[in-house]
């Protein structure tokens, strides 16, 4: 799976470079992007609770729970279950559902388009010894920097600039309260009805909070000891772009793949017409599957 820092940023590109993408989307980008960025980082939150949050965004080797599940359990099942919701706008107002769709379908997408190439990196540069997880977080994380670099022309680890990116809430500074209502409420049916389990408030208040901190330990001068390593460029040709593969590239594909997607969701949505030969219909587009998480 790509990592955080890249989702985050992935939904930042397809806000600012919408495209063909429906109108309505657009909009909810525009009005309620923090939302966007929770939807963006959904799967990857619950490795954001307590300590693990310095870690979440180019390291470690555990997966949590909700993680797990949320990567191997019917991703796409999810997403539509929370799609239903909100176009029944019973929870949270339509802007702020969409934006949170656009994000985590485009999760999906990035998931779906990165994580075969990463496997098979980390089969061709794991070290003797080394758990797999771990390296290949550390490939995602280096791929990550590089498309920063290029994207923004500097590196941004250990930039104030960095920290807006790991804003999910309007609240300016530390969420305190954790996530809304509406928006837990929307997450916690969709898992609820999806997965027949679902994380309390407390604990997605836990991981909003730890992204946070996350945010702003990377925006820090500390920050800088995650910067690229001293064998970035040996790693630029091996990781990033070779005759056969280019990353950002790849990145572009897949946010234009969640263009198609989200224009074929509204178009679920606006039928209202929720039955399983309509979802199966969506899945024959978009089919199930993990997104990323194995047993390492």
């Amino acid at each position: 799976m790509p990592s955080l820092l890249l989702h985050l940023t992935a939904i930042e590109r397809l806000a600012a470079n919408p495209g063909a993408l429906p109108e309505d989307f657009v909009r909810a980008l525009t009005e309620d992007l923090a939302y966007a960025r929770f939807g963006a980082a959904l799967p990857d939150l619950p490795l954001c609770e307590g300590i693990r949050a310095l870690h979440s965004c180019h390291g470690g080797r555990d997966w949590p729970h909700f993680a797990r599940l949320y990567h191997e359990r019917a991703p796409v099942g999810l997403g539509l279950k929370m799609a239903e919701l909100v176009a029944a706008g019973a929870l949270v107002g339509t802007e702020a559902g969409l934006a949170l769709l656009a994000g985590y379908f485009t999760h999906l997408s990035l998931d779906r388009a990165l994580h075969p190439h990463v496997d098979r990196l980390v089969v061709r540069h794991r070290r003797r010894g080394e758990h797999a997880l771990a390296a290949h977080r550390k490939i995602e994380w280096t791929q990550t920097l590089f498309y920063l670099r290029e994207l923004h022309g500097v590196d941004l680890v250990g930039s104030p600039r960095l920290r807006s990116k790991f804003e999910v809430t309007k609240s300016a500074g530390l969420p305190v309260k954790g996530i809304g209502r509406g928006i837990y409420e929307l997450v916690r049916l969709a898992s609820q009805e999806t997965l027949q389990q679902a994380p309390t408030k407390a604990q997605v208040d836990g991981w909003v909070r730890g992204l946070y901190l996350a945010g702003l330990y990377l925006s820090s001068p500390m920050g800088r000891m995650q910067a690229l390593p001293a064998w970035s460029q040996l790693s630029f040709q091996e990781l990033y772009r070779n005759d056969a593969f280019d990353f950002a590239a790849e990145v572009e594909h897949a946010v234009d793949q969640t263009r198609a997607v989200l224009r074929r969701l509204l178009a679920y949505m606006a039928r209202g017409i929720f039955t399983p030969r309509a979802r199966a219909r969506f899945l024959e587009e978009f089919p199930e599957g993990t997104i990323g998480a194995y047993a390492a």
